[in-house]
């Protein structure tokens, strides 16, 4: 589904203290780098802009080909801060919707995010959450251009949860909405890509 004026954002500004040393985003799965599984679903959007908001000094280009580079450069500001910038760059170009997803999560399926954009046919007043079965809203969301201004104004590493209320729910499974966070996390998703592989046709 295309909804005019769309913009989409790939949040990869995430300090990933939890994996330790190495770069999360540049961790292999499945052939390719785990940032490059997401860049691609938000690639299979038609959207007029898809941002990435990105540190200063790294270089996913490669990975997230289309992607426009919005600079942050206080990572450690949380979840809330790369909202903002996202948001902001939105609203300079006349976005009519902000269509958020985050690099960490390699599973998010084009047919999920269609169905999200489909949320928004219902009521274009209202963001639209993917929710999780234990009844958690959650990226990938869909922000109306009138959310522009509240998700500035958000503050830490809380994300848009507290935008949530009255917002349309988007069900997925587990595994579609697995975020990497942990090695742990990294290990389990290149166990379910093995998973899948083995039981792809010859």
């Amino acid at each position: 589904m295309a909804l005019p004026g769309l913009a989409v954002a790939l949040l990869a500004a995430g300090r990933s203290t939890r994996f330790g040393t190495a770069d999360k985003l540049a961790a292999e799965l499945g052939g390719s780098a785990l940032i490059g599984w997401a860049a691609e679903a938000g690639r299979t959007v038609k959207a007029a802009h898809h941002l990435l908001v990105a540190p200063a000094g790294v270089d996913w280009g490669s990975q997230a080909p289309g992607y426009r580079l919005v600079v942050n450069s206080r990572p450690e500001a949380g979840m809330a801060h790369s909202l903002g910038l996202a948001a902001r760059a939105a609203q300079d170009v006349r976005a009519s919707a902000l269509l958020v997803l985050l690099a960490d999560m390699p599973f998010v399926t084009a047919e999920h995010l269609d169905a999200v954009l489909g949320g928004a046919a219902a009521d274009e007043a209202s963001a639209v959450f993917s929710c999780s079965p234990d009844g958690v809203a959650q990226p990938p969301a869909l922000f109306p251009a009138r959310a522009f201004g509240d998700l500035q104004a958000l503050k830490g590493d809380q994300g848009a949860r507290s935008l949530a209320t009255g917002s349309a729910l988007v069900n997925a499974d587990a595994r579609l909405l697995l975020d990497i966070d942990t090695p742990e996390d990294l290990a389990r998703a290149r166990a379910m890509v093995a998973n899948t592989e083995s039981k792809a046709p010859d």
